[in-house]
């Protein structure tokens, strides 16, 4: 073959593998534009269109009156992949970062790194970053690969430490709590959940369903689409109103500031809580976001405990408030009548070789029934207290609630301890106590413990017989403890409430006396074996009416008739301007 010839047999052959190689994309192309055309346009779309979470608002939390105490803010963090930071070095985007926004390299890397374990693949490198952060970062999406500007609503306590015990806070919910959670509730890494208080116990009612939307974005990641395709709409949560009264939280907060202890106070007779504060408190708002680890150790080994609940975790003896217990149960078993005359108290009691003082020094001398509940003598007690069984004490104490959770949302509330025979068989051994432990229990000390919450529980159902169910902090809330009637003869329960009447018209608890208001009520001094007696008052008002019961303890402080009665006499002030008096335009209350 000549040249000639081979050359033209050369070109043959190319357009050959030309024409061959076209008939490929030829018949490509059919199969992607006729018979594939559903397939890949489907996967196209998958490409530029994305799926989105959006978190829902969680529920405000508000007074009885509709006021807000809890609501939201809209805020966006930056986040970066976890890759960016390997081996405690960060790559170059995030040192970039780290410049632009002036950020300590040493701090920023060390807190990346504890948020590895709780936030997996993403960490948060800015939260509620400024306008000036955000702008930066969209600007050059492009070129800060695994960066992102992620929104949120945060949780505001609108006045700080005022609520904080009551309502409790949020926080990011936890690996664990993830693993656990109902699925139902859609829990996604960086959500939050409620840790402490209303915020956890109405957890459901609050958090509401997250939405899904479809958005069409470019290669770089921004948003091109005009309008949203929703998948799942956002459900807001609900709203949850206190049974509290803004107004009188704040006049009680004020009256307890400075001091260590709590006052709690109940509408009589539906049980609502109408103020509620432990001092001293902590802003909630300090919890919902980062908080550095110097600061959570700060209040955490706080030795005035700001996180501790007093309203329902704290116990102390009752002291003589439980006398209005006592003589109950002395007259519910008739070893005492209302007008019994026991021995003269001298200012203490021999039992055995011990003498059992009473708070009274020089002693109160000759005092019937009304006159030892109303003077608080001890000596009466201590008599009337070894007639009596401690099954008779334990029945009467229960009747009001007392050794019980009454509140029914707080998972940490203590119950107390209402001392029996068999508790004191299993703390000392079968056989190893005496009778002498009547002489404390008759007074309110020893082994007996209570909540503030059971104290003011106790006033309310002193005030409303068989009427008061216990406690509740939300409107609509389901009372953990029923009202019922309550085991004593009627004619007793009259004389108990005129005779704490006595207690603040002619005996220890004239601090709480307030004018054109009748008030009854009982102080006490509880013992404390690790420092200065604690200061109680409980009262109710009016006396021959009832509206309110108040409990008030103030730790370290002494007498409760000289430090606990007049704050509970000038929150009881606050309360009837509140309710309206003495003009007659009375706010409604159940």
């Amino acid at each position: 073959m000549d040249f000639r010839q081979a050359r033209i047999f050369r070109g043959r052959i190319f357009r050959l593998i030309a024409l061959l190689l076209f008939g490929i994309l030829l018949v490509n192309l059919l199969v992607l534009t006729v018979f594939q055309h559903e397939y890949y346009s489907d996967r196209a779309l998958e490409n530029r269109q994305v799926r989105f979470r959006v978190p829902a608002p969680r529920g405000r939390i508000t007074d009885r009156a509709g006021v807000p105490l809890a609501d939201n803010t809209f805020h966006s963090d930056i986040t970066v992949a976890a890759s960016h930071l390997r081996d405690g070095e960060p790559d170059s985007v995030l040192a970039q970062l780290m410049r632009w926004f002036d950020l300590p390299e040493a701090e920023t890397i060390a807190g990346l790194e504890q948020q590895r374990p709780r936030r997996g693949g993403r960490l948060v490198l800015v939260r509620g970053a400024d306008l000036g952060k955000l702008t930066a970062v969209e600007e050059r999406r492009s070129s800060l690969p695994g960066v992102q500007v992620e929104s949120r609503w945060r949780r505001r306590y609108l006045h700080g430490e005022l609520m904080a015990h009551v309502i409790g806070y949020t926080g990011e919910v936890s690996p664990d709590e993830l693993r656990d959670a109902d699925p139902d509730l859609d829990y996604r890494q960086g959500d939050s959940i409620g840790r402490q208080g209303v915020e956890a116990a109405f957890e459901t009612r609050l958090r509401g369903r997250s939405g899904v939307k479809l958005e069409e974005i470019n290669a770089t990641g921004r948003i091109v689409g005009r309008e949203s395709v929703w998948l799942r709409p956002v459900v807001p949560g609900r709203d949850v109103a206190l049974t509290l009264a803004l107004p009188l939280q704040t006049a009680m907060d004020s009256l307890m500031d400075g001091r260590r202890g709590c006052g709690v106070a109940l509408a009589v007779p539906s049980g609502e809580v109408l103020a509620a504060v432990s001092k001293p408190s902590f802003d909630a708002n300090l919890l919902t976001a980062a908080i550095s680890p110097q600061r959570w150790q700060e209040l955490r080994d706080d030795p005035a405990k700001p996180f501790f609940n007093r309203i329902v975790q704290a116990t102390y003896p009752p002291a003589s408030l439980y006398k209005a217990v006592t003589s109950l149960a002395g007259l519910r078993r008739g070893v005492v009548d209302t007008s019994s005359v026991l021995e003269p108290c001298p200012g203490g009691y021999q039992f055995g070789n011990r003498w059992f003082r009473c708070w009274k020094r020089d002693g109160h001398g000759v005092l019937d029934h009304a006159g030892a509940l109303a003077h608080s003598c001890d000596v009466f007690y201590y008599q009337l207290g070894l007639r009596l069984e401690l099954a008779d004490l334990e029945s009467a104490a229960r009747a009001f609630g007392l050794g019980e959770r009454v509140a029914g949302i707080y998972p940490g509330e203590a119950r107390g301890n209402i001392p029996t025979d068999e508790w004191y068989d299993r703390r000392l051994g079968s056989g190893q106590w005496t009778r002498g432990v009547m002489l404390n229990n008759a007074i309110g000390q020893g082994e007996i413990l209570t909540t503030p919450l059971q104290m003011a529980l106790l006033a309310a159902r002193l005030a409303a017989p068989g009427e008061v169910p216990g406690p509740t902090f939300v409107l609509g809330q389901q009372p953990a403890v029923p009202a019922e009637e309550l085991p004593f003869d009627p004619a007793h329960l009259d004389w108990i409430r005129r005779a704490l009447r006595q207690v603040v018209d002619a005996g220890t608890g004239g601090a709480a006396r307030l004018a054109g208001v009748s008030v009854a009520g009982k102080t006490g001094t509880a013992e404390n074996p690790h420092g200065e007696d604690h200061a109680w008052f409980m009262c109710f008002a009016p006396a021959e009416d009832p509206e309110v019961a108040v409990a008030v303890i103030l730790e370290n402080a002494g007498h409760g008739g000289a430090e606990a009665a007049p704050i509970a006499g000038a929150w009881l002030n606050e309360f009837f301007r509140w309710r309206g008096r003495p003009d007659g335009a009375e706010r409604s209350l159940p």
